[in-house]
């Protein structure tokens, strides 16, 4: 059966991407260039290992209409996704409350203390001095580090049209197919939070990071059913003593990065621009240089095609190379909003 990534995008899209080759091919056998092509995706290889697993394959996702026998023309349509695994990137940062728990407990026990010490001045004393700790550790702010991770997307869309042809072969004459068709390569990095390190945090931060996460997932999704609350405020911090586990706050963070993920293309998309806002500037200038070079692992494997059509035998018509970074604006302006 299809996978559900390689059901629905179309030329546009993939002009949208990160980056994008566009190649032309001319009196191509539609099914022995699919399996070429992807062969050549599942052989690229990073720190020494084949980096991309495949979706997509020739009987579900290489569509050919009216090819039977008597039919002279007709179209072809075919979607191929890869996906790498996820790699370290680097350090996020937020601002948070190191010790806005602790503040908050120590300003409602001097609260308590106060009250206690109507009639006797040690417990007044004891109120004022944890209610002054407490709203001074409250209002206390850091910046804290996060670690996030990247994961590498190819799209490929062929699309074009298919002709019957009598071809002699060794003396043998057969029927085969040939298509005139253009190709697009498109790739896409996108980052995450890396929840697997989450036990390398301190506790306040995990809680202010998965507020974080809560609040840009309510900005993505289109519906009020994909939002969640999000916490924050005096009540919020007084919570945090309540649930301080690691595996929750990780299956938490998990489950709401699935779902932008693994959900539609724009979600994965916009959540990777906002946490590139979160990235300091020496992480979003090596995440630029990786996109780069991700411009040249499109250009090789459109030249691997390209030495595939010619060995082959057949014409290549020409190959458009085209760089689009959709994330440029946003990373731009990241950059000066720190300078």
């Amino acid at each position: 059966m299809s996978s559900k990534h390689t059901q629905s995008y179309t030329r546009q899209d993939l002009r949208k991407a990160t980056k994008f080759v566009e190649g032309d091919y001319t009196g191509i056998n539609p099914r022995q260039f699919y399996r070429t092509l992807k062969r050549s995706i599942e052989e690229i290889q990073e720190v020494n290992d084949f980096k991309y697993t495949t979706e997509g394959n020739q009987n579900e996702d290489l569509e050919i209409q009216s090819e039977e026998v008597g039919h002279k023309t007709g179209t072809v349509t075919g979607r191929l996704f890869a996906v790498s695994d996820w790699l370290d990137v680097g350090m996020g940062e937020i601002e948070y409350r190191p010790y806005g728990p602790h503040g908050a407990f120590g300003i409602v026990l001097g609260i308590i203390f106060i009250f206690l010490g109507l009639g006797n001045s040690i417990w007044a004393i004891l109120g004022i001095i944890a209610l002054g700790a407490g709203t001074y550790g409250y209002w206390q702010q850091e910046t804290g580090e996060f670690p996030i991770i990247r994961q590498d997307i190819i799209r490929v869309l062929v699309s074009g049209e298919v002709s019957e042809r009598t071809v002699d072969d060794n003396a043998e004459t057969r029927t085969d197919i040939f298509a005139n068709m253009s190709v697009v390569y498109a790739g896409d990095a996108f980052v995450a939070v890396d929840v697997n390190s989450f036990d390398e945090l301190n506790w306040n931060l995990r809680r202010e990071l998965i507020s974080k996460v809560k609040q840009w997932n309510n900005k993505i999704v289109q519906t009020e059913s994909e939002e969640y609350d999000v916490g924050n405020g005096f009540v919020w911090n007084l919570k945090g003593w309540t649930n301080r586990s690691v595996s929750d706050d990780r299956r938490i963070t998990a489950k709401i990065q699935d779902k932008l993920l693994d959900g539609p293309f724009e979600y994965r998309i916009a959540y990777t621009e906002m946490l590139e806002q979160e990235l300091t500037k020496e992480m979003r200038e090596k995440l630029r240089s990786h996109e780069e070079d991700l411009m040249v692992e499109l250009e090789d494997l459109a030249e691997d095609l390209d030495i595939y059509v010619e060995r082959e035998g057949l014409h290549h018509k020409n190959r458009i190379e085209t760089k689009q970074k959709a994330g440029d604006r946003a990373l731009e302006a990241g950059d000066e909003q720190n300078t």
